[in-house]
């Protein structure tokens, strides 16, 4: 028969060392659907990032890039520019 204490060994040393997975645990849809959408989000974050990165090599200005992003151009501006040096 497992101990108090062995349960919560087993519990503490789960997942790698980091305990439960909260989401794996769960029997519902929504939160994996959730989990699926901010992995969505991240993807295409990183995919803005970088067609405006190639926007601004091409000679758009940022009045144009916060148009298309739907974000003034100052927005846009303090947004991406740090994303923009990074990419040259």
């Amino acid at each position: 028969m497992r101990t108090n204490e062995d349960m919560l060994n087993e519990i503490e040393n789960a997942n790698n060392g980091e305990g439960p997975d909260p989401i794996r645990t769960y029997e519902g849809d929504a939160v994996e659907a959730i989990a699926q959408a901010v992995s969505d989000r991240n993807n295409l974050d990183g995919f803005i990032e970088s067609m405006v990165a190639v926007a601004q090599r091409q000679g758009a200005s940022w009045a144009k890039i916060g148009a298309a992003l739907g974000i003034s151009r100052q927005a846009a501006h303090e947004r991406y520019s740090t994303h923009v040096k990074l990419a040259a």
